[in-house]
């Protein structure tokens, strides 16, 4: 017991001098979970929190004209310029003026928009009130979009439903009410539609939650887990490497002068990361509750078992050191072992859902990433601080995040005992 006891002591020496390391190891997650959370913070309440630059020319001189520019400057979503330099821009001004960037979305409304289509509607009333069962021919009525062609393919996607669902509302709206006009030409009893709304449909939204859970999900809840869980894995790095350098420098020869096995030497190693793993997760979770809202965020909720988030975090570590310490004896130089772990980790990652939502994958790439450990992980993790579950939830990932870790380490034992990296 003494000589693993010096063996501790020497690990714990060879990591506190390693001050870049420590570094890595503790300041690198804090900075991703507060930049991840504060860029991902607005996703929660996208629509109604930016306000994008648009230039809107309305050359319809007509009601529908009028509906359009009113529900748009209403809309609080949209910073509106209606002309550039004093001058109403062309259809070929907007399109320029979009495309370089001084607007993210320009609209041209065309002449006799409002024209057109009640030319369309009193042909429409006609034939139906003449027993036409063929539609009549129509002129279009076409608005020009324009968008920013820096714009993601989400933040598009996102514009174009809420531009359609005011275009929708106007256009119900216009037609119902051209519609009554001309039924009232025609009919011996007027008729109002003036008191009747189009919005009969009320959407209420809402996160589904569990009666008894309080934990309401947030760009916090979600990123401290994922980035503290690719903080711990990051150890490989570290963990690796240090394995590697004792081999290049020789302080490991020196070593086997003492009466202790290479299982122990790896053992060693093993619980001082351990410790630094835990570590890291107290502080995620310290920041997570103190720091994020001073920076206008929301507090993390722990949830109901703080137990199990250190369970779930000791298997998360139990895997990440057990895959560096294979990596440390399958890598020849300490280029390999970062390269390979950095790349590795990453991959896990991407994989496993930190960086991109489970279900935006495809069917195979859903199923290849129930084989990533980090998606364990964070799918535990999530268990505890999104669903509000105990610890027999996540029973299943910390036995699985436990047995990758072992059969990892059992690999390096074993490779070693074939390749005698101990000689």
């Amino acid at each position: 017991m003494g000589r693993f006891r010096y063996l501790l002591y020497k690990d714990y020496l060879l990591l506190v001098r390693d001050v870049a390391g420590l570094l890595l190891m503790f300041v690198m997650p804090i900075l991703l979970v507060v930049l991840m959370s504060t860029l991902q913070n607005s996703t929660f309440n996208v629509v109604n929190d930016i306000h994008i630059p648009l230039l809107l020319v309305n050359n319809d001189k007509g009601e529908l004209g009028e509906a359009i520019d009113k529900e748009i400057s209403g809309s609080g979503i949209f910073d509106v310029t209606t002309e550039i330099g004093g001058d109403k821009p062309s259809l070929e001004d907007v399109e320029k003026e979009v495309a370089t960037g001084k607007f993210m979305l320009g609209i041209y409304i065309p002449d006799d928009a409002t024209e057109k289509i009640r030319t369309n509607v009193r042909k429409y009333v006609i034939c139906a009130f003449n027993g036409i069962d063929s539609v009549p021919p129509k002129e279009d009525v076409e608005l020009s979009i324009f968008i920013d062609p820096t714009a993601k393919a989400s933040f598009y996607s996102i514009l174009m439903s809420t531009l359609k669902e005011k275009a929708q509302k106007v256009q119900f709206e216009f037609i119902l009410k051209e519609m009554t006009s001309e039924v009232n030409k025609l009919s011996p009893i007027p008729i109002s539609t003036n008191k009747f709304s189009g919005d009969q449909v009320t959407l209420k939204s809402k996160f589904a939650i569990l009666k008894g859970n309080k934990i309401v999900p947030n760009s916090v809840q979600h990123n401290v887990p994922a980035w503290t869980l690719f903080a711990i894995f990051f150890i490989v790095i570290s963990l690796a490497g240090s394995i590697i350098k004792e081999r290049e420098e020789g302080s490991f020869t020196r070593l086997l002068t003492m009466p202790c096995t290479y299982t122990e030497y790896l053992l060693s190693k093993s619980m001082i990361y351990t410790v630094v793993a835990l570590l890291q997760f107290g502080v995620m979770l310290l920041i997570g509750i103190y720091l994020l809202p001073l920076i206008g965020l929301e507090s993390l909720n722990l949830g109901s078992s703080v137990p199990a988030l250190f369970a779930l975090a000791f298997s998360s570590a139990v895997a990440a050191i057990g895959f560096g310490v294979c990596i440390g004896n399958i890598s020849r130089t300490y280029q390999q072992s970062s390269v390979f772990g950095s790349i590795s980790v990453v991959m896990m990652a991407a994989v496993g859902g930190v960086w991109v939502p489970i279900f935006l994958m495809s069917e195979k790439m859903q199923l290849i990433s129930k084989l990533s450990p980090m998606n364990w992980g964070l799918s535990g993790f999530y268990d505890l601080l999104l669903r509000n579950e105990g610890f027999s939830a996540i029973i299943p990932e910390c036995l699985a995040l436990i047995a990758f870790g072992t059969i990892c380490f059992i690999f390096a034992i074993i490779y070693n005992n074939k390749h005698r990296l101990d000689l």
